[in-house]
């Protein structure tokens, strides 16, 4: 009798926690913010604003963009870094925080932060003017001369795409920066500033529809169902550069529990394939790309291992 005793106290004490640890979390609770490690009016504030104003109705609370523009993204990175492991605070980011922490000490690791999932896939695409004798990556290195690239960041991956590509192939780059962003390096493209620029495919594609600069390459892992004709990357010979389209993900502070996690990846997730949110994606020129936490660790993993790779024959861009 006693020996039943004992084991009916087991069993419901198991009972207990079992229970305990299948009960729902109680999470959300308040508002949730979007940290915007840029100003207004750029990609990344445009994505936010479509993913809170869905994602609201799949977590059932208000998701509110904050921008903290500085230090190229760093500034906005490092808060969300060091934010409380609680899933109130998010952030939105992309490859140039990868590049940028590989070659200047940030306040902030990658590797370290929560990933929710990947939710953009931006094609960038290698322009040269129409009337260009370049018709191919490939005529870089029979140029015989330094290639200059036109530039609006260092941090770009269509610029680190290039850096890698030249270093491969034995072919000499110059980066001429100081432009405002993609649509100013078009233009400059056009004026005749340099030989070629990456710069996504939104903002190529006016330029390219008048007829004022023509696409050689597309720096993505297909190729674009409007470009049929442009070769990607892979076809030019390096497949594994593909990832390095401008990719958008959403990430966490270190430490944030993972069933909080997983309901921020699930809200992402039926964001994605909301009606509402793809109409507006398309309006917007938002490629939408899902990948769980776990697949944007992963990719960002092998972000690193190619940089690390070639660190010593890129920092040459980045010395001061």
């Amino acid at each position: 009798m006693f020996f039943l005793f004992v084991f009916s106290i087991l069993l419901l004490g198991n009972f207990f926690c079992e229970a305990s640890f299948a009960a729902p979390v109680d999470f959300p609770q308040k508002e949730i913010t979007i940290v915007v490690s840029f100003g207004p009016g750029g990609s990344m504030d445009i994505l936010a604003r479509g993913l809170g104003n869905t994602m609201r109705k799949y977590l059932g609370v208000p998701v509110v963009v904050m921008n903290m523009p500085g230090a190229s993204g760093g500034r906005g990175r490092s808060f969300v870094y060091n934010a409380a492991p609680d899933g109130y605070t998010i952030g939105i980011n992309s490859h140039d925080s990868i590049i940028q922490e590989t070659f200047e000490k940030q306040d902030f690791e990658n590797r370290k932060f929560t990933y929710i999932g990947n939710a953009q896939s931006l094609p960038n695409v290698f322009c040269v003017k129409s009337n260009s004798q370049i018709r191919s990556v490939k005529d870089f290195k029979t140029l015989g001369t330094r290639v200059r690239s036109g530039a609006f960041s260092m941090y770009t991956s269509a610029l680190l795409t290039a850096m890698i590509i030249a270093t491969r192939e034995g072919w000499s780059l110059a980066v001429i920066g100081g432009y405002k962003g993609g649509g100013d390096a078009a233009l400059a493209l056009v004026r005749g500033d340099f030989e070629f620029c990456g710069i996504p495919l939104t903002v190529a594609a006016p330029f390219v529809k008048s007829g004022q600069i023509r696409p050689i390459m597309i720096v993505d892992l297909k190729r674009h169902p409007k470009f049929s004709d442009i070769p990607t990357v892979g076809d030019e010979g390096h497949p594994d550069l593909g990832i390095f389209a401008a990719t958008q993900w959403l990430m966490a502070p270190p430490g944030v529990p993972k069933a909080r996690i997983q309901i921020l990846e699930d809200a992402l997730k039926k964001t994605l394939k909301d009606p509402e949110f793809l109409k507006w994606a398309e309006g917007a020129s938002v490629d939408v790309l899902f990948l769980s936490g776990e697949e944007t660790k992963q990719m960002v993993v092998k972000m690193f291992a190619i940089l690390e790779q070639y660190k010593k024959d890129l920092a040459k861009y980045y010395e001061k």
